[in-house]
């Protein structure tokens, strides 16, 4: 049976000498592995199988993997490989959506966010910033949902009066709760801010956004915090942004 499905590669892993098991995520929100065969040798499907490529694979399958039989690239995304923490930050979207997914696993809202931030990486956005919002829209995905709405102690909803976050309590904290936890970690109110817009705001809904680096840096710190505190997922290309920094 042939079949024709529009997909971004997320994934290749090499196979024997000269093939490759590329594994792309399809529009309709699947992860679908198929095997190109020869393709380290031949040019027939040329850099189409590199990561991040945009394309309409047709491939053969009956029972298992599939057998990839020709690609035809929408879009390369070229633009992200031209800068290392653009590049890094694509990887780590992507391998966290990949991480968040297990194989029978279907939904479009994971296609249209990976989507979603190699446009906006390709289109010149801060990649931090594109890859706080993949964090906050995965974590769901993985059972997970942070509280940057309201103090659970003196039920404070006023923005401008929280002053740090709480693992203890899952939260943000308003100043006078801070002592409710001794090891909540401080952080500035216009990050708690931010990450309360960043995670509420419909991808649809999102255009150019301006933060300091200092911000996003703060911001980023707490996110990997929260991932390591609730999630406890390995990312490698996390280890190397790290390293980057």
């Amino acid at each position: 049976m042939l079949n024709k499905v529009n997909g971004i590669v997320i994934r290749r892993v090499d196979y024997g000498d000269s093939h490759l098991i590329v594994t792309f995520l399809a529009e309709h929100g699947r992860k679908i592995p198929v095997m190109a065969r020869n393709a380290k040798k031949s040019k027939k499907f040329g850099y189409a199988l590199d990561l991040f490529y945009e394309n309409l694979f047709i491939f053969s399958q009956f029972k298992g993997m599939g057998t990839l039989s020709s690609v035809d690239t929408l879009n390369s995304h070229y633009e992200i490989r031209s800068d290392l923490f653009k590049l890094t930050y694509a990887q780590y979207i992507a391998e966290l959506i990949d991480k968040a997914m297990e194989d029978d696993d279907e939904s479009k809202f994971v296609y249209e966010l990976l989507k979603f931030g190699l446009d906006h990486i390709a289109d010149g956005a801060d990649p931090a910033v594109i890859a706080l919002i993949a964090s906050l829209k995965c974590m769901p995905l993985y059972g997970y949902t942070p509280n940057f709405t309201e103090c659970p102690v003196d039920r404070s909803a006023g923005h401008a009066q929280f002053a740090g976050y709480s693992m203890k309590l899952n939260s943000v904290l308003t100043q006078r709760a801070m002592a409710e936890d001794m090891h909540a970690v401080p952080m500035s109110n216009k990050s708690l801010y931010f990450l309360y817009l960043l995670n509420s705001l419909p991808l649809e809904q999102y255009s150019s956004v301006t933060i300091s680096e200092e911000l996003v840096s703060e911001m980023e710190r707490l996110v990997f915090q929260l991932y390591d505190e609730f999630i406890g997922v390995s990312l490698k290309s996390r280890r190397i942004l790290e390293q980057l920094k």
